[in-house]
């Protein structure tokens, strides 16, 4: 099955295709062929977006994974044709809604709080289906769900044929019986490759190309590719642009410190407003111990922590408990109706406790559907900081007072929640914050500098040879090497995930008709920082090579057989060292080793 899957991938680039930029399918809605059926352009397209509508998976990654499920469907539903595995009608209704549930259903309607199926949820979507009433979106939905249920049973299927069509011989039953039933000790020492510096051997080309040809299956092409190779110009915020960002905050500490909406003037600022309250031990680098001197209402700073200039001002200070008692009820919910219910019924119960009308205990007995506190009560105990969800855990240990009641919201559904008993063993600080903060990101200054600098390299050296030697002397920056990229690869990994719409423009360029190997690619990239999404670097780069079908280069596999090729190199060498081992006890040679004794049941 995966031979037949890549064979069917080979000459398709999805990604290309369906951004408007492809021009070998802009006249037609065939996607692609596999076995013979078509894809259809805006069957995928409209899969795409019921799948991933409003989500930030990667915009090239989820494509190929697309488009890999489509050829895995196609070719699944081939099989079936041929030996009966299909899925019929009254099959697939009992994945969908019967005893005998899709994994693809359990998945998808899985209830957080509880572990099993929404039935409930499951049975809403079922009569909508049935009386034509469900949303549009979520019949669109259904359908693309409807084809996974189906490949995933076909796929269970096949899987089931094979493995009971396996037969082992007699002998081989005897043999793996003997081999199980014998014990063998095994006394070894080694060398760890570590023990040679990698400067001691000298690998070359040919090492390389010994290797490869020593592993033809493991280092085969079977489509062409391209070797490029590139360099990246870092952009680091100057003095100046550090000063100027600073300077924003330094204006802003008067504003903080006087607001009387701390929550206000944090969220209008971006800044960080969370409940918790944090220890000494979990303080930021960046903040130090010196904040738990200043009095609530103080603004520190700007102090430099992950890359920005950060204000925190002290919103409050607390001695906090080691452990807290507590009693809950719990009402568990799956539907907005059930959250609303089960609010309204513990806004009743709590008016009933706090006015002296019933007991906690009493009602918890009575009404929570938390199996392992209801019959004591609600009692929970003394569960330690962060043991709890963190909205629970957080009105025990930080908003709420001893003997209050609160009602909390957490993934398990809605609690009435009481503290009854605190323990203070070590008096621990704690301290609340409220924090802005600017990144320290490169100047249009120093941004127009090295850009200009790029555009430089790239117009004064037309090869990537002539590139290579000018870079190599303003020895400033490395020359990197993508060594096997394949028509629809859009991934360059040492550039980070958030640099794939870059790798793959870079990549698409040197698949050109008229680019040769040895061209420098005109286009400067831009390529941003990984969270903070500002410009800071720049790519240049260019094609070294186009690799055939067949056996790999020495450039295309470069890459990755680097440090198989020098461990070879180092056994070789520490070999000839060696020599004629007659104690593997203390040393080897010139190596101290280890003797370590192992026990097996057999060998192979």
């Amino acid at each position: 099955m995966t031979i037949l899957i890549a064979l069917a991938l080979i000459g398709f680039i999805v990604m290309d295709m369906t951004t408007g930029k492809g021009a070998i399918f802009n006249n037609t809605d065939t996607l692609g062929k596999v076995a013979g059926e078509k894809i259809n352009y805006k069957d995928f397209l409209q899969t795409e977006k019921v799948l991933y509508n409003n989500t930030d998976v990667d915009y090239f990654g989820r494509k190929e994974y697309l488009w890999n499920q489509y050829v895995e469907r196609i070719l699944l539903n081939k099989e079936a044709d041929n030996n009966g595995t299909g899925v019929s009608e009254p099959e697939l209704k009992e994945l969908e809604f019967g005893n005998f549930l899709s994994p693809v259903i359990q998945r998808n309607f899985r209830n957080p709080s509880t572990g099993v199926v929404n039935r409930e949820q499951l049975n809403q979507f079922k009569n909508g289906l049935e009386n034509e009433s469900l949303p549009a979106q979520l019949t669109e939905f259904w359908k693309v769900q409807e084809k996974e249920i189906i490949k995933d049973r076909m796929y269970t299927k096949l899987n089931n044929i094979v493995s009971k069509s396996l037969h082992m011989p007699n002998f081989m039953v005897e043999r793996n019986q003997v081999e199980s039933n014998t014990k063998y000790t095994l006394i070894a020492s080694r060398v760890p490759y570590t023990a040679m510096k990698d400067d001691e051997v000298e690998v070359k080309d040919e090492d390389y190309k010994s290797y490869i040809d020593a592993n033809p299956g493991l280092y085969k092409n079977d489509e062409e590719s391209r070797t490029l190779k590139y360099a990246v110009i870092p952009v680091e915020a100057t003095y100046q642009d550090s000063a100027n960002i600073r300077k924003i905050l330094e204006d802003k500490i008067a504003s903080f410190r006087d607001s009387k909406d701390d929550s206000l003037f944090v969220v209008t600022n971006l800044g960080k407003w969370e409940e918790t309250y944090i220890t000494p031990e979990k303080i930021s680098k960046g903040l130090g111990q010196e904040i738990y001197n200043k009095n609530v209402g103080d603004v520190y700073g700007p102090y430099v922590d992950e890359g920005e200039f950060r204000l925190a001002k002290v919103l409050g200070k607390k001695v906090l408990a080691d452990s807290v008692k507590s009693r809950h009820i719990l009402r568990r919910v799956s539907t907005q109706a059930e959250f609303i219910a089960a609010t309204n019924l513990l806004d009743s119960l709590k008016n009933l406790v706090e006015t002296g009308k019933q007991s906690f205990d009493s009602l918890a007995i009575l009404y929570s559907q938390d199996p392992g506190s209801g019959t004591k009560g609600g009692d929970l105990g003394f569960p330690g900081e962060n043991m709890m969800v963190k909205p629970f855990n957080d009105v025990i240990f930080y908003k709420g007072d001893k003997g209050k009641l609160y009602v909390v919201h957490t993934d398990f559904g809605v609690h009435l929640v009481q503290i009854t008993d605190q323990k203070f063993l070590t008096n621990r600080q704690g301290i609340k914050l409220g924090i802005i903060s600017e990144t320290i990101q490169p100047g249009d200054d120093i941004l127009n500098a090295k850009l200009e600098e790029a555009q430089t390299l790239v117009q004064n050296n037309k090869t990537l040879e002539s590139l290579e030697k000018a870079l190599s002397a303003e020895g400033k920056y490395t020359i990197e090497l993508v060594g096997n990229a394949y028509e629809n690869t859009f991934k360059i990994n040492k550039l980070g995930e958030n640099a794939n719409n870059i790798a793959r423009e870079f990549i698409r360029w040197s698949y050109g008709k008229d680019v040769a190997p040895g061209e420098v690619c005109p286009e400067v990239y831009s390529l941003q920082d990984d969270v903070k999404k500002f410009t800071n670097r720049y790519l240049i780069g260019g094609l070294s090579s186009i690799n055939p079908k067949g056996l790999m280069t020495v450039d295309a596999a470069r890459n990755f057989i680097t440090s198989d090729v020098m461990n070879k190199k180092k056994f070789e060498k520490m070999k000839s060292k060696v020599g004629v081992v007659s104690d593997i006890n203390g040393y080897i040679g010139e190596y101290h080793v280890g003797r370590g004794k192992t026990d097996f049941m057999y060998l192979k």
